[in-house]
């Protein structure tokens, strides 16, 4: 015989590996929705990281770079752009007065027009760094102007996107450092990348605030592009020969992360018109890089950022600038994968240590939990992001969380319901069918639970056995007992009855309780007559062995008896009782006494129709006080005679 496994602390081998499939089929639905939406779910994770960008904006004033705004007041009162070169000329020496230490201008003068010179006159007072526009994701041939500010080196390289076309400056305007204004615009159409170098002609061309860094500390037109070396390392990373210890870092496609850490209100901003009309606050200019740009409707470049949806192209510059300051642009460090992947681990191990776990989860835990870690796995990418300069990303182990915490949750919810089933049908095998399932809905409780009700019970016994199982081997007695059960359920069970009880060598069985059934004490006398035909073949002849005849013996009485549960909530025990139960046991022990197999009380005799029975008198059974009338069967006299 198989023992029984008592260890409630082994995990069985088939479910082990079910769970760990299940870890495997997350994965795969997280590598089938990347290969579905490989646009979306990236952009999810970077607009995750602007609203982390716009919640955590610090709104101190910023006064290294100072914004002088071409805007809608400007425009009023100096009229429409574009402005006479003249007036550009005359803000320009107006900055250089008030102490600007550089001009960067985001503003692109593609054509000549009468004053160039005077302008040009200006910009050389003043170390300035001019604009240029080139068409890298748009596509398109245009070309307008005169290409200015090509470095000497790096040349094209794997990490310098190529451009299609391009608007410069006018021949008649120029710097030494010239910076494009390109952004990389995201599905969602905001900006958060910016080339650091774009390619046209195998000459490479830096992004604006990368010339203005590499002018205010004169940093020469050579730039060293390396690939970035160390697991904490960027892609790539470019070095000026003037800041060797602030390597700026790129990513794969040579972009730099825009970090909108400054809210737009931290942005030091003086309108164009009280520049040149001598409103600026004394000392406000004094020593700071100024960015000219345009925030008047039509005029300037309005783009979503994290701090709006319409914000000046201009505050991107002054964002990536004051990073480039202070060293602190963030990038993705090539360990990122790795991170990610060891996360993911850490995720799988803990669901799948919550699924061992022998305590009882409600269905909804293991999503819940997977839940929780994705939002540990964003909480720790935002601390990283917002208190350093590394960019892990979060979302990709948090989704296999999230979907490994679902797909386990739907494999231990499979496996409780056929536990269920299973537990279910071995508790119906203890108990009437329809009583486990009434028990089942129900809480264990201390008490009696029971209601009256009329019914027919109906014994069957073994006559003789237990001189048998003394004789003979146990393994010959029970597979007797296995055989009598087996076939005396299906018998009963097939006329409406229910097996209440088996008690040793004895079948308890019911009628009416606890589902009604309609005629119910000729069932349940031919439920016995069935029993007399085919019992007896079943049965050995111990004869051989020197032992009696083994025989069947069935009494059978119908009245009221409570039936229903007794007991502790612990230990219960659901049974029929009354004064019926106790005449049908007695019936059946008599069967012996009076020759006959099967015998009926006064109780069931009524409900039959006559000429089924026939009287044998009154007999006064063992443990009442009162005689009780006994009947047979008219088929079982035919048969003795």
């Amino acid at each position: 015989m198989a023992a029984l496994d008592m260890n409630p602390s082994r995990v069985p081998r088939p479910l082990l590996l079910a769970r760990l499939m299940a870890l495997v089929l997350a994965a795969g639905v997280l590598l089938l929705l990347r290969l579905i939406a490989p646009i979306a779910l990236p952009a999810i994770e970077e607009r995750a990281g602007s609203w982390l960008w716009k919640i955590s904006a610090t709104a101190h004033d910023e006064r290294r770079v100072v914004l002088v705004d071409i805007d809608e007041a400007s425009l009023a009162q100096l009229g429409a752009w574009p402005w006479p070169r003249e007036r550009m000329a005359a803000l320009s020496d107006r900055l250089t007065a008030l102490g600007a230490n550089q001009q960067i201008y985001d503003v692109v003068f593609p054509e000549a027009r009468e004053g160039d010179a005077a302008f040009q006159a200006a910009l050389t007072r003043t170390p300035s760094v001019l604009a240029q526009v080139f068409a890298v994701d748009q596509g398109g041939v245009t070309q307008g102007g005169v290409l200015q500010g090509a470095l000497t080196s790096p040349v094209c390289a794997a990490a310098t996107p190529a451009a299609h076309g391009y608007i410069a400056n006018t021949a008649t305007l120029h710097a030494e450092y010239v910076g494009h204004i390109t952004p990389r615009i995201a599905p969602d159409g905001a900006v958060r990348h910016v080339p650091a170098l774009v390619c046209l002609n195998q000459k490479s061309y830096p992004a604006l605030a990368l010339a203005a860094l590499m002018a205010g500390t004169e940093a020469g037109k050579q730039l060293m592009l390396t690939a970035g070396q160390g697991w904490l390392a960027p892609d790539w990373q470019l070095t000026l020969p003037s800041l060797p210890d602030q390597p700026v870092p790129l990513d794969a496609e040579g972009n730099l992360r825009v970090p909108y850490r400054l809210a737009p209100s931290g942005l030091v901003s003086v309108s164009a018109v009280d520049v040149l009309e001598g409103r600026v606050p004394k000392g406000m200019l004094n020593g700071a890089w100024v960015l000219v740009g345009a925030t008047a409707f039509g005029v300037g470049d309005a783009v979503p950022t994290p701090h709006g949806g319409a914000v000046a192209g201009v505050s991107v510059h002054a964002q990536l600038l004051t990073a480039l300051l202070d060293d602190a642009l963030p990038f993705t460090p090539r360990i990122a994968v790795l991170y990610q992947f060891l996360l993911g681990l850490v995720a799988a191990g803990v669901l799948l240590g919550m699924a061992h776990s022998r305590a009882r989860l409600p269905v909804y835990a293991l999503p819940l939990l997977g839940l929780g870690l994705g939002g540990g796995m964003f909480a720790l990418h935002a601390g990283f992001q917002l208190h350093s300069r590394y960019w892990l990303g979060w979302l990709n182990p948090a989704l296999f969380a999230l979907l490994a915490g679902a797909v386990l949750a739907m494999l231990e919810h499979a496996r409780s319901r056929f536990e269920r089933e299973r537990l279910f049908s071995n508790f119906a095998s203890y108990l009437p069918a329809p009583v486990a399932a009434a028990l089942a809905l129900r809480a264990p409780e201390d008490g009696i639970r029971v209601e009256r009700r009329e019914v027919t019970v109906l014994f069957a016994d073994l006559r003789n056995f237990s001189a048998y199982c003394e004789a003979r081997p146990p393994e010959e007695t029970a597979a007797v007992l296995q055989t009598f059960f087996a076939t005396a359920t299906d018998i009963i069970e097939a006329h409406g009855g229910m097996v209440e009880s088996l008690q040793g060598d004895a079948v308890m069985a019911v009628w009416d309780a606890p589902t009604p059934c309609p005629d119910h004490p000729s069932l349940a006398l031919a439920a016995a007559q069935a029993l007399q035909q085919h019992i007896p073949p079943q049965l050995p002849d111990p004869s051989a062995h020197g032992l009696e005849q083994l025989a069947l013996g069935v009494g059978i009485e119908t009245g009221t008896a409570l039936v229903g549960s007794f007991g502790l909530a612990r230990r219960r025990t659901h049974t029929v009782l009354g004064q019926t139960v106790t005449v049908a046991a007695r019936l059946q022990a008599l069967t012996a006494d009076v020759a006959e197999p099967i015998l009926l009380g006064s109780g069931a005799a009524k409900h039959l129709p006559e000429g089924t029975l026939y009287s044998l008198g009154d007999f006064l059974l063992e443990g009442l006080r009162q005689p009780c009338r006994l009947y047979a069967p008219i088929a079982s006299v035919a048969d003795g005679q």
